[in-house]
């Protein structure tokens, strides 16, 4: 894919993955910061019972640790919502970029298509030229058989015929059926039935077809 999506997800990755981090450990801190508060209320609650045993300095204690703990989780949910906030400031300004690039790689593969459409109609011209050229190679070999069957005949000679075949059978191979395009499509590659045509290039280190 192209480098400005890639620069995108990886930044989206690494924002989710610090957001993920900074939620996991404000949850942690928020649930401290309960746990100080009801100890802090238990001790309150007990602080004006009769024959108590929690005294000031208990409840002072408490009160300094639940204040800390709240502390601690204010903080943790405002670097949260920092973490937050930049995420969304930074790729929100970023998703211009994407969408530039976007058209940039959408109108060259789109060039790129059209001169590939373009190639295979000049293929397809070539390919009617040359099933032209079989059709009038065709109708020679039967004006050769039926004028030298005529000839003969005229001699009062019995003509001893050489049978030729239908055109259509062979060309029939070189119809493309939908199947093969289908194949095409979804496996990226070409059917088994035409890989004898074939060849590796191990310079490019890819495959081309065959010269004949």
């Amino acid at each position: 894919m192209y480098p400005e999506l890639n620069h995108f997800k990886q930044m989206k990755n690494e924002y989710d993955a610090d957001i993920a981090r900074a939620q996991e450990k404000w949850q942690q801190l928020n649930k401290q910061k309960e746990w100080a508060s009801t100890e802090y209320e238990d001790l309150l609650n007990k602080y004006g019972a009769r024959n108590t045993k929690v005294t000031m300095e208990h409840l002072t204690e408490a009160k300094n640790s639940y204040l800390a703990a709240m502390e601690k989780e204010r903080a943790a949910m405002e670097h949260l919502d920092e973490l937050k906030e930049n995420r969304d400031d930074r790729l929100s300004e970023y998703i211009k970029t994407v969408y530039t690039s976007r058209d940039r790689e959408l109108n060259a593969s789109k060039s790129s298509m059209e001169k590939k459409i373009d190639q295979l109609e000049r293929l397809k011209a070539e390919y009617l030229m040359m099933v032209q050229q079989i059709q009038e190679i065709h109708a020679y070999r039967i004006s050769v058989e039926k004028e030298t069957n005529e000839a003969i005949n005229s001699y009062h000679q019995s003509y001893e015929p050489k049978e030729i075949l239908p055109l259509y059978p062979p060309l029939a191979r070189l119809e493309i059926p939908l199947s093969d395009i289908q194949y095409v499509f979804q496996k990226g590659e070409l059917p088994g039935h035409l890989n004898k045509y074939l060849q590796f290039n191990e310079t490019h280190s890819s495959f081309s077809i065959k010269k004949p």
